[in-house]
């Protein structure tokens, strides 16, 4: 059953004014702030635009397993999870089903006794020695009738075009058609529209590069437009930003040509790779809590203070755990970075009470018999494995490459791949530059750094460049602009 949106159009200039909804849609809207970035890239059949981080995603997918710690370690990068899933229903946003998928042993007696063992990702290696594949499903028990994931109440809400969420008033709805220059209602016509997860993930998709989800999905201006992204380009200059630094470090060098005052690509061990590949698995309120006011994503920004803004009422957030999990949203188990210089955290194992779960498909029982036929005691801890360790440890910790020796050679565009002495020559060829004209530099990376680079991988396509050659601008000059 597909949620109703009731929309109000600008017939002349074919665009959304705004659009009225109850809390299942807010819903939708603040769960955008959990999922991983990573999760938003292979949502479409096209590239995202956004910035280098579909040249990250691919550098993941290219890169051969022998220099990732497990095999498990690809999944944990190419298709990262949420803390909030359950929650939110599942990873797919299908607000319709209530699931949360797992990964166990086959080997029976790997999953008896009060702590069986268990993973989030596929493919992680049992203490067995074993490869979890099979995949386990707990379906939660039903929530308290009218109760929403992040809201509660009967309250309505408006939404504009650049998803600023509000409780719906005559007088915050006239303020929104004054700012968009309205003034003749017979420009104005409704139109009903049904959301279900196709219309939730293109309007994922769409306000992470444009201005207009809603508009982009249901007024659509260009034949195709539902599959394609708007190119978004990041003002030219150094993105500055005001943290305190925590003192760790580490070293890159930088092969930068002298003329263009360009970086042609970095030489860096498995620390600096951890760092980079770890982006991907950063919810997006994170990046926009990590970031600091004005993330350069308006639609992203407006749900992130939406939260914020909604907290004041008491009749609205269900929780403080909810609101601290939308404007603070950790990473899932084990899938943090050893060497990580951002102050981003893993979420806690999970436990399952099993005197409410009506499907557990550890020991084959299901429905309603679970009670009668399980063995699990009441309150099922679970033991999560460390995808990331090969010797099968539960503790937190270890980085997604291998500990070892190996020279990545990264490009301007976050192009990650072993390094390559005929890889250089072919950079120099493509911008015709001379050997001569190669500079090395060694440059230190602390957290001022990782942030600066977090937000340029967003928005550029020359983030080592952007960080470390180019001049400082201003945070304000920082903005979208469609080509």
């Amino acid at each position: 059953m597909a949620i109703k949106l009731k929309l109000l159009i600008d017939k002349e200039k074919n665009r959304v004014v705004l659009a009225e909804s109850d809390k299942y849609f807010v819903d939708i809207l603040f769960s955008f702030l959990t999922i991983p970035i990573g999760s938003v890239l292979p949502l479409s059949s096209q590239k995202s635009n956004l910035g280098s981080m579909d040249a990250l995603h691919e550098s993941v997918e290219n890169l051969d397993s022998e220099f990732l710690q497990t095999e498990a370690v690809k999944d944990m990068l190419l298709r990262p999870r949420s803390t909030w899933e359950a929650r939110i229903k599942d990873p797919a946003l299908n607000v319709h089903t209530d699931l949360t998928k797992c990964y166990r042993c086959v080997k029976t007696s790997c999953v008896t006794g009060s702590h069986p063992f268990i993973s989030t990702f596929r493919n992680t290696r049992c203490p067995c020695g074993i490869a979890m594949d099979k995949e386990v499903v707990f379906k939660k028990s039903k929530r308290a009738v009218n109760e929403g994931a992040f809201l509660k109440g009967t309250m309505r809400f408006v939404i504009s075009d650049d998803l600023w969420v509000g409780p719906i008033s005559t007088k915050t709805c006239l303020s929104m058609l004054d700012k968009l220059g309205i003034r003749d209602r017979t420009i104005l016509e409704e139109k009903s529209v049904d959301v279900g997860a196709d219309e939730a993930l293109h309007i994922l998709r769409r306000m992470l590069v444009s201005n207009t989800p809603l508009t982009d999905k249901f007024l659509p201006k260009t034949e195709g437009l539902e599959d394609a992204f708007y190119a978004v380009k990041l003002i030219p200059g150094e993105i500055t930003i005001d943290k305190k630094d925590t003192g760790k470090k580490m070293s890159v060098t930088l092969l930068i040509s002298e003329s263009k005052n360009k970086v042609l690509y970095a030489e860096a061990t498995n620390d600096f790779v951890d760092l980079l590949f770890s982006f991907l698995t950063f919810p997006l309120g994170s990046m926009v809590k990590l970031l600091g006011p004005g993330s350069s994503i308006r639609c992203l920004d407006n749900l992130y203070k939406n939260v914020e803004d909604l907290s004041s009422h008491d009749d609205c957030i269900i929780s403080e755990e909810c609101r601290a999990m939308l404007l603070d949203p950790k990473l899932v188990l084990h899938s943090g970075c050893e060497n990580q210089l951002l102050p981003i955290m893993e979420a806690g194992p999970k436990t399952i009470d099993t005197s409410e779960t009506i499907c557990c498909t550890f020991c084959g029982a299901d429905g309603y018999s679970h009670n009668r036929y399980c063995s699990h005691p009441r309150s099922l801890v679970l033991h999560f494995i460390n995808p990331k360790l090969s010797d099968a440890a539960s503790e937190c910790g270890g980085g997604f490459l291998k500990r070892s020796k190996t020279t990545f050679m990264i490009t301007d565009g976050l192009d990650v791949k072993p390094l390559s002495f005929i890889s250089a020559i072919s950079i120099l060829a493509r911008f015709d530059l001379p050997i001569s004209d190669v500079q090395e530099r060694v440059v230190s990376v602390g957290e001022e750094e990782a942030l600066s680079l977090l937000k340029a991988a967003v928005f550029s396509r020359t983030v080592l460049s952007d960080v470390f050659c180019q001049k400082k601008v201003n945070q304000s000059d920082i903005k979208l602009e469609r080509e």
